[in-house]
């Protein structure tokens, strides 16, 4: 398969401390990959370091072809409209309807000063319309976001990635502050929006047993490191332990 995401050598610090170091990691296209590790594993650093929101303290970093701090920044803008980031926070506009906040998915294809005075395209309105349809919000598009349960808010965030028409969606945390009933229907409507895109995914999570439904490969950090990468199916107890209570020193093989 397509190589889409390739880190060498890369090292995150934040001062004099380090955050993210990763020896090798290639992601391919349409790939489904579930994030473990415990808060502070590193998570986070790498999504912000895919999605190109902060840069690496030394290392490769290669994304859709692109160093996302190398490249000029009409690439850099295009290349940001590739990438789909589901914030823990959502990031939602509060005041603006539901509908108004997928549509803000599609500010790179359609004019700023248009998308200021609300100004979208025709057959934008109707992909964001479908989008709605297709993650469960029929009929509640004209709804402030302030007014939504926070399943609902979940649903129009997934919305606003889709809109975007990205070749990656990062999600991070994506359920975490949901019901175990709801995560599972969030996660399958985030992994079969995502297959139906062929698009790759890959979702920062806390719960293994949860994310072996659904992901294609698990890769576990701790302490910034990889400590493993492979199958679901051959995460073992031994694993998940080292990953949430060791110390993240080696790989396991």
């Amino acid at each position: 398969m397509e190589s889409i995401i390739n880190l060498k050598n890369v090292r995150v610090r934040y001062g004099k401390i380090s955050v993210l170091n990763i020896e090798e990691l290639s992601i391919a296209r349409s790939e489904r990959i579930f994030i473990l590790g415990r808060s502070g594993a590193g998570k986070t650093t790498l999504s912000k370091l895919i999605k190109g929101r902060i840069e690496a303290s030394e290392g490769r970093v290669n994304v859709l072809g692109l160093d996302p701090f190398e490249s000029q920044y009409v690439q850099r803008r295009e290349s940001q409209q590739r990438i789909a980031m589901i914030d823990q926070e959502f990031f939602l506009i509060p005041r603006l309807s539901v509908v108004n906040n997928v549509l803000l998915g599609c500010l790179g294809r359609v004019s700023p000063w248009k998308t200021y005075f609300g100004w979208y395209p025709a057959d934008e309105w109707e992909k964001a319309e479908a989008i709605l349809n297709e993650v469960g919000l029929r009929g509640i598009g004209d709804r402030r976001v302030e007014t939504l349960s926070g399943g609902q808010r979940q649903r129009t965030a997934i919305a606003r990635a889709l809109m975007q028409e990205a070749d990656i969606i990062l999600a991070d945390e994506p359920v975490s502050n949901l019901d175990p009933e709801f995560a599972v229907d969030v996660l399958r409507l985030l992994v079969d929006c995502a297959e139906r895109r062929d698009v790759t995914l890959l979702v920062n999570i806390h719960q293994p047993s949860l994310a072996k439904k659904f992901a294609s490969r698990f890769i576990g950090l701790a302490d910034g490191k990889v400590i493993y990468d492979g199958p679901p199916i051959d995460l073992t107890a031994d694993d998940e332990e080292f990953i949430y209570k060791g110390n993240g020193i080696e790989k396991r093989s």
